[in-house]
């Protein structure tokens, strides 16, 4: 991976898009490739997942791996179970009955992820609506993960710190409050298109994609200056972040899309000297 880089590094953002994360896997395996020095990654919802990965040293190949892996085990009932634990009333009552934690921290357990400095996460306080940061390499990571994912009337927020804590997405989808400026900002775009009739395995794959288009779960702050920033948008328009079956169906293409964009994008951002580069090779920004 690459190396943290305090002095030369340029921060990234991985936003918030749910099922759409292997976009994200892409965008990585081509800032690599285009020798991009990277500082800190600030990942939000699903972009903490690649954060994370990330900043403990994972490939792109065994990241996808992961993730495939964990999408697939979404109607496995003995995954279902660990989901069921004993909640207080206002948690149950803001996300419902399914806890992330302890498939969470299997994950961490299994994969050995640790806090690190590179890394910051960010969930958002349910009663204040502001973010709240995990940054350094002192605090419980399976629960960070678990808070930045946790999107309300879907997943059960995490009791943290005094705070209620729930998706990071519900302030901001990208938020670069915690970036050095400029940085690199992975956006994921909005499902705008109806979703392949495949795609659709119950109704609520089609309620999902429908509230994404016309009512989104976690608002529409979306916003990042494209001056003082480098915006990547990624994502395929027919994809919405809570349909799982499209996330499976449409993996391998949703990472090539965001490698390619990625390629394009911050190709053209290292020639204009926006964005550092190692080894820039110029075949690979041409495409």
């Amino acid at each position: 991976m690459a190396s943290y880089q305090e002095k030369d590094g340029i921060d990234i953002v991985f936003g918030a898009g749910g099922g759409k994360g292997p976009g994200e896997i892409g965008a990585y395996k081509a800032l690599l490739e285009l020798g991009v020095p990277i500082g800190k990654i600030t990942g939000v919802s699903v972009g903490n997942l690649i954060a994370v990965m990330a900043t403990n040293g994972m490939s792109p190949d065994e990241m996808a791996a992961e993730t495939l892996h964990g999408l697939r085990q979404r109607n496995d009932l003995s995954f279902l179970i660990k989901t069921f634990t004993p909640g207080d009333l206002i948690s149950l009552l803001v996300g419902g009955p399914i806890d992330m934690t302890v498939p969470m921290r299997e994950m961490v357990d299994r994969l050995g992820l640790k806090p690190n400095k590179q890394l910051q996460i960010v969930a958002c306080d349910f009663f204040t609506k502001e973010p709240y940061l995990f940054s350094g390499d002192d605090y419980d990571l399976a629960k960070a993960m678990t808070a930045s994912c946790a999107l309300p009337s879907v997943l059960r927020p995490v009791w943290y710190d005094g705070k209620l804590l729930v998706d990071g997405a519900v302030y901001h989808y990208n938020p670069v409050d915690f970036s050095r400026e400029p940085a690199i900002v992975f956006t994921f775009r909005a499902a705008s298109e109806q979703p392949n009739s495949a795609d659709l395995q119950t109704p609520l794959d089609l309620y999902f994609h429908w509230r994404e288009m016309y009512m989104p779960l976690a608002g529409h702050r979306r916003y990042v200056d494209p001056v003082k920033n480098v915006v990547v948008e990624i994502g395929l328009r027919n994809v919405a972040g809570l349909n799982f079956t499209a996330s499976i169906n449409n993996f391998d293409a949703m990472v090539e899309e965001g490698y390619q964009t990625t390629l394009k994008v911050v190709g053209e951002a290292i020639k204009a000297g926006r964005v550092p580069s190692t080894r820039l090779t110029q075949d690979l920004v041409a495409k």
